[in-house]
C-alpha cells in the first residue's frame, strides 16, 4: 500500500506541478500574443499534434501497448518484452515519421499554390512545418513512458509535461530577450521550444528505460504479441478517431471565422478542461475499476447502485461549477489572461465563448462516466456508434451556427452534440438496466446550485460598490465569492438531506479516524 500511495503521491504532485505551468504558458503567451492572426495560427499549429499525442501517445496505441507489454514481461521475461517494445517503437516510428513528412508536404504545397492567404492562414502553415516533428516525438515519448509505467517507474514519465511547459515558457522569454515584442518573432521561438520539449519529453524515459535494461534495435519481425497488440488498438484507434476529429474540425472552422474566434475557443477550452479533468474524470476512473467487479447477472442491484452513486456524484460536481463559471467568466479569464497585451477587449471576446461552452460541462462529464459504464460492461460498440452522432451533429449544428454566432456558435454546437451524445448513453444504459431513480438527488443539486447561483449574482453587483478596480474586483469574486458560494452549496445540499454527501463525509472521517489511530 505505501509503494502505491508513494506512485499516487508522484503522479499527482506532477500533474499539479503541470497544470499550474501550463497555466503560466497559457498566460504569457497571451500577455505577448494577445487575440489576433498570429495567436490564432499558433494555437492551430499545435492543435494537430496534439491530436495525434491523443489518439497515439495517450490514447489507442498506449491502452493497447500497456496489456500486451504486461503479458510479455510476466510469461516471457524482460528480453522478450524488450523485444516486442522495439518492434512497437519501430513501426510506430516509421508510421509517425511518414505522418511528419506528408503534414510538411501538405504545409508546403498549400503555402506555394495559395499565395494570397490571410496571415493566420499562411502563418499557420508555416508554424505547423515546424511543430510536426512534436507529434513523433511526444508519441514515441509516451511509448516510453507506458513501458517505464508497466515496469514500475511512474515519477519519470509524469514530468514530462512539466519539461514540456518549461521549455515553451523559456522559449516564450528567450524570444522576448532576442526579438522585443514581434510578435510572430515570438511565436517561430515558442515553436521551436515545443521540439526542444519533445526532445526532453523523449529522452528522459528512454534513458530510464535503458538503466532498466532496455537497448534499441530496430526490429520489424512478427510476433504473436503484435497480433494481440493490434486486435485491441484499432478497435480502440475508431473511437477515439472520433472524438479528436470532432475536436480538429471545430478548430478548423474557428480558423476560418477571424482572428480572434480559435484564440477565444482554446482558452474557453482550458477553463472548462479543470473541472472536467480534475474532478469529472477522477470520479470516472474511481468507479470504472468498480463497475468492471460488478459486470454480471447476479450483481446487476450493486451494478446499478454503484453507476447511480458515480452518475449522482458526476452532476454534483459539474452542475454547480457550470452555475459558478457562467457567472463568473469574466472575472476568471481576467484574472488568469488580462496581462500585458490581453486587455480588456480581448476579454470581452472570450466571455461569451467560455458561458455557452460551460453549459455543456454536465453533459461532457456525463459523456466520460457513461463510456466508462459501458467499457464496464464491456460493449466498446456503443461509445463508439454515439461518438459519430456526435460529430455528425457537431458538424451541422457548427455550419449552422458559426455563420451567424462566430466562436460562440461552434461552442454552442459542441454542447448541443454533447447533449445528444449524453442522452443517447443514458436511455442505452437504462434499456439494459432500467431506471437508477437519480431524480431526486438531481432536484436537490438543481436546488443547491440555484441557491448558490443566486448568491453569486448578488455578490458580483455589490462588488463594484467596494472595489472599483476591475482587476482587483476579479482577484475578489475569485478568491472570496468562489469559495464562498461552494461552502454555501455544500451547506445547502445538507440542509436538503442530500444523504450521498453525508455517507461521503462519514467515509472520509472514517478513514481519518483509521488513520489517526494508527499514528497515536
Amino acid at each position: 500500500m505505501g509503494k502505491v500511495l508513494k506512485d499516487i503521491a508522484k503522479i499527482s504532485s506532477a500533474t499539479i506541478g503541470s497544470r499550474v505551468l501550463g497555466l503560466l504558458r497559457d498566460a504569457a503567451t497571451m500577455a505577448y500574443l494577445s487575440i489576433g492572426a498570429v495567436s490564432a495560427a499558433y494555437t492551430f499549429a499545435f492543435t494537430l499534434p496534439n491530436l495525434f499525442r491523443r489518439l497515439l501517445g495517450e490514447g489507442a496505441l498506449i491502452s493497447a501497448l500497456v496489456p500486451v507489454f504486461t503479458k510479455a514481461l510476466n510469461s516471457d521475461g524482460k528480453e522478450a518484452a524488450f523485444d516486442f517494445l522495439n518492434k512497437v517503437l519501430t513501426r510506430a516510428f516509421i508510421l509517425l515519421a511518414g505522418l511528419v513528412i506528408a503534414g510538411t508536404a501538405i504545409c508546403a504545397i498549400f503555402i506555394a499554390v495559395c499565395p494570397e492567404l490571410q496571415e493566420r492562414f499562411e502563418l499557420g502553415a508555416k508554424f505547423s512545418i515546424i511543430l510536426l516533428p512534436y507529434m513523433l516525438l511526444i508519441c514515441i515519448a509516451a511509448v516510453f513512458s507506458a513501458a517505464l509505467n508497466v515496469l514500475g517507474s511512474f515519477g519519470v514519465p509524469s514530468v514530462g509535461p512539466m519539461l514540456l511547459n518549461i521549455s515553451i515558457i523559456g522559449g516564450l522569454f528567450a524570444g522576448v530577450w532576442a526579438f522585443g515584442e514581434n510578435k510572430t518573432a515570438l511565436a517561430y521561438s515558442m515553436c521551436a521550444a515545443w521540439i526542444v520539449g519533445g526532445i526532453l519529453q523523449a529522452a528522459l524515459p528512454a534513458y530510464w528505460l535503458r538503466r532498466k535494461g532496455w537497448r534499441f534495435c530496430p526490429n520489424l519481425g512478427k510476433s504473436d504479441a503484435l497480433g494481440d497488440l493490434y486486435k485491441l488498438f484499432l478497435p480502440a484507434l475508431a473511437g477515439a478517431a472520433i472524438i479528436q476529429l470532432n475536436i480538429f474540425v471545430s478548430k478548423i472552422l474557428a480558423l476560418f471565422i477571424n482572428d480572434a474566434a480559435l484564440p477565444a475557443v482554446y482558452l474557453s477550452g482550458r477553463i472548462l478542461e479543470f473541472p472536467l479533468g480534475v474532478f469529472a474524470v477522477a470520479i470516472a476512473t474511481v468507479y470504472f475499476p468498480k463497475l468492471s467487479k460488478l459486470n454480471s447477472p447476479e450483481k446487476l442491484e450493486s451494478f446499478k447502485a454503484e453507476y447511480a452513486d458515480g452518475f449522482v456524484f458526476t452532476m454534483c460536481i459539474s452542475i454547480p461549477a457550470t452555475v459558478g463559471i457562467a457567472l463568473l467568466g469574466g472575472e476568471i479569464i481576467s484574472l488568469l489572461f488580462q496581462w500585458g497585451m490581453f486587455g480588456a477587449s480581448d476579454v470581452r471576446l472570450c466571455v461569451p465563448v467560455l458561458t455557452v461552452s460551460i453549459l455543456g460541462l454536465p453533459a461532457f462529464a456525463l459523456v466520460g462516466f457513461a463510456t466508462r459504464g459501458f467499457h464496464a460492461m464491456q460493449d466498446m460498440k456503443t461509445p463508439v456508434k454515439t461518438s459519430a452522432v456526435s460529430f455528425a451533429v457537431n458538424f451541422a449544428a457548427s455550419l449552422l451556427l458559426m455563420n451567424k454566432f462566430g466562436a460562440a456558435g461552434l461552442a454552442a454546437a459542441n454542447v448541443i452534440a454533447a447533449a445528444v451524445q449524453s442522452v443517447l448513453l443514458d436511455r442505452k444504459i437504462k434499456s439494459f438496466y432500467g431506471n437508477f431513480n437519480t431524480a431526486r438527488d438531481i432536484g436537490k443539486i438543481l436546488g443547491a446550485s440555484a441557491v448558490m447561483g443566486v448568491f453569486i449574482f448578488a455578490a458580483k453587483s455589490v462588488l463594484p460598490d467596494f472595489i472599483e478596480d476591475e482587476k482587483s474586483a476579479a482577484l475578489a469574486a475569485c478568491a472570496i465569492v468562489i469559495p464562498a458560494a461552494a461552502a454555501l452549496y455544500f451547506c445547502a445540499l445538507k440542509l436538503m438531506k442530500f444523504n450521498r454527501l453525508d455517507a461521503a463525509t462519514n467515509s472520509i472521517l472514517k478513514k481519518f479516524g483509521k488513520f489517526k489511530s494508527k499514528t497515536n
